[in-house]
Protein backbone atom coordinates (compact mmCIF):
# COMPACT_ATOMS: atom_id res chain seq x y z
CA UNK A 1 0.00 0.00 0.00
CA UNK A 2 1.07 3.86 -1.16
CA UNK A 3 1.21 6.53 1.11
CA UNK A 4 -1.34 8.20 -1.09
CA UNK A 5 -3.85 5.53 -0.69
CA UNK A 6 -4.43 6.66 2.68
CA UNK A 7 -3.38 9.91 4.93
CA UNK A 8 -4.80 9.06 7.73
CA UNK A 9 -3.00 5.46 8.65
CA UNK A 10 -2.47 5.51 11.81
CA UNK A 11 -5.76 6.91 12.87
CA UNK A 12 -7.62 4.04 11.19
CA UNK A 13 -5.66 1.83 12.94
CA UNK A 14 -5.85 3.21 15.92
CA UNK A 15 -9.97 3.26 15.74
CA UNK A 16 -9.94 -0.04 14.51
CA UNK A 17 -7.94 -1.58 17.39
CA UNK A 18 -10.50 0.67 20.44
CA UNK A 19 -13.63 -0.85 18.56
CA UNK A 20 -11.83 -4.58 18.63
CA UNK A 21 -11.17 -4.38 22.32
CA UNK A 22 -15.31 -4.18 23.08
CA UNK A 23 -15.84 -7.60 22.21
CA UNK A 24 -13.10 -8.19 25.65
CA UNK A 25 -15.10 -5.88 27.59
CA UNK A 26 -18.18 -8.17 28.81
CA UNK A 27 -20.42 -5.91 30.18
CA UNK A 28 -23.59 -6.12 28.80
CA UNK A 29 -25.13 -3.07 26.26
CA UNK A 30 -22.22 -0.86 27.39
CA UNK A 31 -19.61 -2.31 25.53
CA UNK A 32 -21.84 -2.07 22.31
CA UNK A 33 -22.08 2.03 23.20
CA UNK A 34 -18.29 2.30 23.42
CA UNK A 35 -18.13 0.03 19.88
CA UNK A 36 -20.96 2.72 18.53
CA UNK A 37 -18.74 5.51 20.27
CA UNK A 38 -15.52 4.64 19.05
CA UNK A 39 -17.18 4.30 15.33
CA UNK A 40 -18.49 7.33 15.35
CA UNK A 41 -15.50 9.23 16.60
CA UNK A 42 -13.51 7.78 13.33
CA UNK A 43 -15.61 8.69 11.01
CA UNK A 44 -16.24 12.51 12.70
CA UNK A 45 -12.39 12.88 12.57
CA UNK A 46 -11.41 11.43 9.27
CA UNK A 47 -14.51 14.45 7.81
CA UNK A 48 -13.10 16.95 10.13
CA UNK A 49 -9.38 16.36 8.14
CA UNK A 50 -11.33 16.98 5.03
CA UNK A 51 -12.97 20.25 6.28
CA UNK A 52 -16.56 17.97 6.32
CA UNK A 53 -18.59 19.20 8.80
CA UNK A 54 -21.33 16.22 9.21
CA UNK A 55 -24.66 16.23 10.74
CA UNK A 56 -24.81 13.90 14.00
CA UNK A 57 -27.59 11.89 12.02
CA UNK A 58 -25.11 11.38 9.14
CA UNK A 59 -22.47 10.28 11.45
CA UNK A 60 -24.39 7.91 12.67
CA UNK A 61 -25.74 6.70 9.40
CA UNK A 62 -22.06 6.26 8.05
CA UNK A 63 -20.96 4.37 11.48
CA UNK A 64 -23.22 2.19 13.02
CA UNK A 65 -24.18 -1.00 12.70
CA UNK A 66 -27.72 -1.93 11.09
CA UNK A 67 -27.96 -4.17 14.46
CA UNK A 68 -27.01 -0.83 16.59
CA UNK A 69 -29.54 -0.46 19.07
CA UNK A 70 -31.32 -3.53 19.01
CA UNK A 71 -33.86 -4.57 22.16
CA UNK A 72 -33.38 -8.26 21.27
CA UNK A 73 -29.73 -8.28 21.11
CA UNK A 74 -29.01 -6.35 24.71
CA UNK A 75 -31.49 -8.70 26.21
CA UNK A 76 -29.50 -11.41 25.09
CA UNK A 77 -26.24 -10.43 26.26
CA UNK A 78 -27.69 -9.39 29.67
CA UNK A 79 -28.84 -12.88 29.28
CA UNK A 80 -25.49 -14.59 28.46
CA UNK A 81 -23.91 -12.58 30.91
CA UNK A 82 -23.46 -15.41 33.53
CA UNK A 83 -22.93 -18.05 31.23
CA UNK A 84 -19.78 -16.19 30.48
CA UNK A 85 -18.68 -15.29 32.89
CA UNK A 86 -18.78 -19.19 34.38
CA UNK A 87 -17.17 -20.48 30.64
CA UNK A 88 -14.94 -17.36 30.57
CA UNK A 89 -12.06 -19.02 29.47
CA UNK A 90 -14.27 -21.02 26.21
CA UNK A 91 -16.06 -17.48 26.01
CA UNK A 92 -12.79 -15.23 25.61
CA UNK A 93 -11.61 -17.41 22.90
CA UNK A 94 -14.92 -16.83 21.01
CA UNK A 95 -14.61 -12.97 21.76
CA UNK A 96 -10.89 -12.25 20.63
CA UNK A 97 -11.81 -14.30 16.99
CA UNK A 98 -14.28 -11.95 17.18
CA UNK A 99 -12.11 -8.85 18.00
CA UNK A 100 -9.51 -9.66 15.41
CA UNK A 101 -13.02 -9.70 13.14
CA UNK A 102 -14.27 -6.15 14.17
CA UNK A 103 -10.38 -4.91 13.70
CA UNK A 104 -10.58 -5.93 10.12
CA UNK A 105 -13.91 -4.75 9.43
CA UNK A 106 -13.49 -1.16 10.96
CA UNK A 107 -9.73 -0.95 9.32
CA UNK A 108 -11.86 -1.23 5.64
CA UNK A 109 -14.58 0.83 6.57
CA UNK A 110 -12.22 3.70 7.85
CA UNK A 111 -9.91 2.66 4.48
CA UNK A 112 -13.19 3.01 2.06
CA UNK A 113 -14.12 6.19 3.99
CA UNK A 114 -11.14 8.10 3.53
CA UNK A 115 -11.43 7.17 -0.62
CA UNK A 116 -14.77 8.59 -0.60
CA UNK A 117 -13.48 11.79 0.86
CA UNK A 118 -10.47 11.96 -1.37
CA UNK A 119 -12.73 11.74 -4.40
CA UNK A 120 -15.31 14.28 -3.20
CA UNK A 121 -18.23 11.91 -3.55
CA UNK A 122 -20.55 12.53 -0.48
CA UNK A 123 -22.32 16.18 0.02
CA UNK A 124 -22.29 18.57 -0.02
CA UNK A 125 -18.59 18.46 -2.28
CA UNK A 126 -20.50 15.53 -4.27
CA UNK A 127 -23.51 14.07 -5.11
CA UNK A 128 -23.80 11.23 -2.78
CA UNK A 129 -25.54 11.37 0.36
CA UNK A 130 -24.94 9.26 3.57
CA UNK A 131 -27.23 6.50 2.65
CA UNK A 132 -25.72 6.11 -0.80
CA UNK A 133 -22.22 6.01 0.44
CA UNK A 134 -22.74 3.31 3.97
CA UNK A 135 -24.80 1.07 1.55
CA UNK A 136 -21.71 1.36 -1.27
CA UNK A 137 -18.95 0.52 1.55
CA UNK A 138 -21.27 -2.00 3.27
CA UNK A 139 -21.47 -3.49 -0.52
CA UNK A 140 -17.52 -3.55 -0.83
CA UNK A 141 -17.00 -4.53 2.20
CA UNK A 142 -19.29 -8.06 1.69
CA UNK A 143 -17.54 -8.53 -1.79
CA UNK A 144 -13.84 -8.54 -1.39
CA UNK A 145 -11.82 -11.09 0.55
CA UNK A 146 -10.85 -9.49 3.91
CA UNK A 147 -8.27 -12.15 4.71
CA UNK A 148 -5.03 -10.13 3.71
CA UNK A 149 -6.18 -7.43 6.37
CA UNK A 150 -7.75 -10.34 8.64
CA UNK A 151 -4.05 -12.12 8.57
CA UNK A 152 -2.47 -9.10 9.54
CA UNK A 153 -5.01 -8.16 12.65
CA UNK A 154 -4.91 -11.88 13.93
CA UNK A 155 -0.73 -11.97 13.81
CA UNK A 156 -0.25 -8.24 15.74
CA UNK A 157 -2.86 -9.19 18.07
CA UNK A 158 -1.48 -12.64 19.17
CA UNK A 159 1.76 -10.90 19.42
CA UNK A 160 -0.12 -8.60 21.61
CA UNK A 161 -2.15 -10.24 24.05
CA UNK A 162 -1.23 -8.99 27.42
CA UNK A 163 -1.06 -5.50 26.28
CA UNK A 164 -4.50 -5.80 24.68
CA UNK A 165 -6.13 -7.10 27.68
CA UNK A 166 -4.72 -4.55 29.81
CA UNK A 167 -6.29 -1.98 27.44
CA UNK A 168 -9.30 -3.51 27.54
CA UNK A 169 -9.07 -3.74 31.20
CA UNK A 170 -8.45 -0.06 31.80
CA UNK A 171 -11.44 0.45 29.92
CA UNK A 172 -13.67 -1.42 31.80
CA UNK A 173 -12.60 -0.51 35.11
CA UNK A 174 -13.38 3.40 33.76
CA UNK A 175 -16.89 2.50 32.17
CA UNK A 176 -17.80 0.99 35.38
CA UNK A 177 -16.92 3.69 37.33
CA UNK A 178 -19.59 5.72 35.02
CA UNK A 179 -22.47 6.82 37.73
CA UNK A 180 -26.25 5.36 36.94
CA UNK A 181 -27.73 4.21 34.11
CA UNK A 182 -25.38 3.65 31.09
CA UNK A 183 -25.67 6.52 27.87
CA UNK A 184 -23.59 7.48 25.27
CA UNK A 185 -22.72 10.70 26.82
CA UNK A 186 -21.39 8.58 29.82
CA UNK A 187 -19.57 5.84 27.77
CA UNK A 188 -18.33 9.24 26.27
CA UNK A 189 -16.38 10.15 29.09
CA UNK A 190 -15.36 7.43 30.47
CA UNK A 191 -13.73 6.74 27.43
CA UNK A 192 -12.18 10.39 27.27
CA UNK A 193 -10.81 10.08 30.54
CA UNK A 194 -8.32 7.33 29.67
CA UNK A 195 -7.63 7.87 26.11
CA UNK A 196 -4.45 9.36 26.39
CA UNK A 197 -3.05 6.34 28.75
CA UNK A 198 -5.05 4.56 26.14
CA UNK A 199 -3.51 5.39 23.28
CA UNK A 200 0.04 5.35 24.64
CA UNK A 201 -0.40 1.62 26.00
CA UNK A 202 -2.06 0.77 22.02
CA UNK A 203 0.91 2.47 20.16
CA UNK A 204 2.95 -0.28 20.14
CA UNK A 205 0.17 -2.36 18.67
CA UNK A 206 -0.96 0.27 16.08
CA UNK A 207 2.49 0.40 15.13
CA UNK A 208 2.84 -3.44 14.46
CA UNK A 209 -0.33 -3.17 12.86
CA UNK A 210 0.35 -0.82 10.46
CA UNK A 211 3.54 -2.41 9.46
CA UNK A 212 1.84 -5.64 8.31
CA UNK A 213 -0.51 -3.83 6.80
CA UNK A 214 2.22 -2.34 4.65
CA UNK A 215 3.41 -5.38 3.54
CA UNK A 216 -0.16 -6.06 1.84
CA UNK A 217 -0.09 -6.28 -2.13
CA UNK A 218 -1.25 -2.83 -3.32
CA UNK A 219 -4.27 -5.16 -5.41
CA UNK A 220 -6.04 -6.01 -2.26
CA UNK A 221 -6.30 -2.13 -1.85
CA UNK A 222 -6.99 -0.95 -5.57
CA UNK A 223 -9.41 -3.67 -6.39
CA UNK A 224 -11.54 -2.13 -2.76
CA UNK A 225 -11.03 1.43 -4.85
CA UNK A 226 -12.17 0.29 -8.40
CA UNK A 227 -15.64 -1.26 -6.77
CA UNK A 228 -16.04 1.59 -4.75
CA UNK A 229 -15.95 4.29 -7.80
CA UNK A 230 -17.65 1.70 -9.83
CA UNK A 231 -20.78 2.50 -7.49
CA UNK A 232 -20.61 5.61 -6.68
CA UNK A 233 -18.11 7.27 -9.33
CA UNK A 234 -20.45 7.64 -11.80
CA UNK A 235 -23.20 10.54 -11.46
CA UNK A 236 -26.60 10.04 -10.37
CA UNK A 237 -29.57 9.30 -13.07
CA UNK A 238 -31.80 12.00 -13.34
CA UNK A 239 -35.61 10.34 -13.70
Amino acid sequence: MTNSDTTNQTLITTHAVLVGLTPLIPIPIIDDLIKSYFQRRLIRKLATAYSYNLSTKDIKTLADNPDTGCLWGCLGMVFLYPIKKIFSKIFFFLEWKRAIDIVSKTYHHGYLFEYVLQEQWLAPAGSRNAAEVRAAMDTVCREINISPIEKAVSGTFYQSKEVLKGAADLLRRSLQRTPGKPSEESVAQAAEAVEAEEEQQLGGVVSKLQKAIQNIPSEHFQSMQARLKSLLGSPIQKR
